[in-house]
């Protein structure tokens, strides 16, 4: 098993670049705060907490974000910020609030809104982080996403009204809120220890996206190819978080300079499919089932599901384990260690082409 105190970024560089690193690499965006406190045994109430949490549980990076999030929006959707540690809506909350949300109907209301100002957002928590990183460690870090705040400022209902009868809001929508993205990205790829860059944006159901394909061309891409841009001309690769069934769009974001695609769901794509389709061309994270095995199962079924990924999609490079959407609260911590522990057993290049 690799020791898990000597982190390396370069393992998930060449991971992301589908080169093949020393080992299969562990990653996540998000994992539930009461389970980093399970695996260290104790609270998490700082940074150097959240870092020492990720150094141990073995992963070459810690994922922060900065700590801005737009007005009328649950702090649940804050993830990588520590404005998420604090009063985060349910599900249930969530969902029966979703009318309070809907600020926002026509062009004045767009003008009148409080948007954040990236000149005065809170940046402190990455240059924090940078201060304490263990060697071989950096940050993963981005912005969230523009398609899911631009819908949940006007509600899924209202969003799809004006696609069809005032597009020029939405247009306006996007515009306001990828400019505002861009502004971000541009100031955290010049921070200390940042090496990557992780969008997230959920454009998809299990049985397929929520919009056609074509208005995420028109509205959602430009502003896409833009950020990428951004990430690329720093040298850091492109990481994008997505539920669901995104296949009609992953030519598209390919080729506007996706490196990695994050969590592979799979009751919503088969990951064995992707790998075959782009090898050596995009880097696949996540597909271990949190409806299945992680979620449900028992420690030994996720070690399975682990090294069956490892030795079907592994090969080559370009895979790094973890869930199929993120560690929430009730992954069991036996399950959740299994996953890692497995990794790090079965995931040592060239050794796990033959388990």
């Amino acid at each position: 098993m690799r020791d898990v105190r000597k982190t390396d970024f370069n393992r998930m560089l060449k991971t992301l670049r589908c080169e093949e690193p020393d080992f299969v690499p562990i990653a996540e965006l998000s994992i539930d705060a009461a389970v980093k406190e399970k695996f260290l045994g104790r609270p998490i109430k700082t940074i150097k907490d959240d870092v020492e949490f990720w150094c141990k549980a073995g992963y070459d990076y810690v994922y922060l974000r900065p700590n801005y999030e737009y007005p009328g929006l649950p702090a649940s959707v804050a993830v990588g910020t520590t404005i998420n540690r604090e009063n985060v809506a349910s599900a249930e909350e969530a969902a029966s609030e979703m009318d309070s949300w809907q600020k926002i109907s026509t062009e004045k209301d767009i003008e009148n809104f409080p948007w954040p100002d990236p000149e005065t957002i809170d940046y402190s928590n990455l240059v924090e982080a940078a201060g304490c990183l263990p060697e071989g460690m950096q940050i993963i870090s981005g912005v969230g996403g523009i398609f899911t705040r631009t819908w949940m400022l006007l509600g899924f209902t209202e969003f799809c009204m004006k696609l069809s009868e005032h597009p020029e809001i939405i247009k306006k929508m996007f515009d306001r809120i990828g400019g505002i993205q861009c502004q971000v990205l541009r100031k955290v790829v010049k921070m200390k220890k940042v090496g990557a860059f992780w969008y997230g944006d959920d454009l998809a159901y299990t049985e397929g996206l929520m919009v056609s394909p074509d208005i995420y061309r028109k509205y959602l891409l430009p502003w896409l190819e833009e950020l990428f841009s951004i990430a690329h001309k720093a040298k850091l690769p492109v990481i994008m978080h997505t539920d669901g069934d995104v296949q009609p769009l992953i030519d598209d974001l390919v080729k506007i300079g996706l490196n990695a695609l994050h969590p592979i769901e799979p009751k919503a794509m088969d990951i064995n499919l992707l790998k075959k389709k782009y090898q050596n061309r995009l880097c696949l994270i996540g597909n271990i089932d949190m409806a299945g095995s992680l979620g449900r199962g028992t420690p030994d079924e996720v070690r399975q599901e682990v090294k069956e990924r490892i030795r079907n999609v592994a090969p080559g490079g370009g895979y790094a384990v973890g869930s199929s959407n993120s560690v929430a609260s009730y992954i069991p911590i036996e399950n959740y260690r299994a996953m890692i522990e497995a990794t790090f057993e079965y995931g040592q290049y060239p050794k796990h082409k033959g388990i």
